[in-house]
């Protein structure tokens, strides 16, 4: 979906006329594919919004292409910056939320983005998708981390794959993902370790990956509620069918 000013406008008007919202995502796609103009027309709409407390442009930018934002005839990253400052000077919370899953992405010029955007106050959090032969190792996962937390990029979640078409082969069953928080918590400072999640589907939401109601490792079963979201409602989660034939 190519960007369209009736549409945003459409989500502007529901934002504005919902008080109870106070935290916005932007994505849909990669924010990085916005122009500078769409980013600061976005960004001064939400800011201009009362009620909206904190937002965040979601991109995986910063892993793909970190160049972009060392480019100075670029404006992309001059807006994201007067946007954050904006922000504060409004006690609000502007952020970029970005996507690195192994330290391999980490490069030289990761590094030197990242200074940048640590240098002028930009908050950047990362989200990672746990990947079977990828990431799913303690090793990995913990070099991760530290690189991110090295980088003043601070390790926000480290996701449970999806139960979606396409990526059985890359799933990984619950008792990875615990066993990898088991391993990790403890060895770096709390606030630089994620939460590691599983978005339940069906809408229950983000919910840590040990607070299922009941997992049979056997089958691959589990089962969840979210109390603050869908009161006694039971989610399930299935690990990949290949690990339980």
């Amino acid at each position: 979906m190519k960007p369209s000013r009736r549409r945003w406008e459409a989500m502007f008007e529901h934002i504005e006329k919902t008080p109870a919202i106070q935290d916005v995502v932007v994505s849909g796609g990669d924010s990085y594919y916005l122009t500078a103009d769409h980013l600061r027309l976005l960004g001064d709409r939400l800011l201009s919004i009362p009620h909206i407390k904190r937002f965040r442009f979601a991109t995986k930018g910063l892993a793909v292409n970190p160049i972009r934002i060392l480019d100075n005839t670029d404006g992309w990253v001059g807006a994201f910056v007067a946007l954050s400052d904006k922000g504060r000077a409004l006690g609000k919370q502007v952020a970029m939320h970005t996507h690195f899953n192994t330290p391999n992405e980490c490069t030289w010029i990761t590094e030197l983005a990242a200074r940048h955007l640590f240098a002028r106050g930009v908050t950047v959090r990362n989200q990672t998708v746990l990947l079977r032969g990828v990431n799913d190792d303690v090793a990995t996962m913990s070099a991760l981390i530290r690189r991110l937390a090295d980088l003043n990029i601070q390790p926000y979640y480290v996701y449970q794959s999806d139960m979606v078409q396409g990526v059985e082969d890359l799933r990984t069953p619950l008792s990875t993902i615990l066993e990898l928080e088991r391993q990790i918590r403890g060895t770096i400072a709390g606030f630089m370790t994620p939460s590691f999640v599983v978005d339940l589907p069906g809408g229950g939401g983000k919910r840590l990956a040990n607070s299922f109601e009941t997992y049979d490792r056997p089958s691959g079963v589990s089962t969840w509620k979210a109390p603050g979201v869908t009161g006694e409602e039971v989610f399930r989660y299935y690990d990949p069918i290949d690990r339980h034939l």
